[in-house]
């Protein structure tokens, strides 16, 4: 059973928003990319979202 995280700060939160953010612009670079057929450029694109999405998921754990 998962325990109850303190509320993330209003700077907590707006960082966590910006790295969102920066994430959903990734993905959508990444489809058109992919309809375009540009494999490389997504592969590329992809590695970065994940990176992020990384990142995003430390900053959320440590702020728990």
């Amino acid at each position: 059973m998962p325990t109850s995280a303190a509320p993330m700060t209003v700077s907590e939160r707006r960082a966590a928003l910006r790295q969102l953010i920066a994430l959903f612009g990734l993905m959508n670079t990444m489809i058109e990319l992919s309809a375009g057929g540009a494999s490389r450029s997504v592969a590329e694109h992809a590695a970065t979202a994940r990176d992020l999405v990384g990142e995003l998921v430390a900053d959320l754990a440590a702020a728990g």
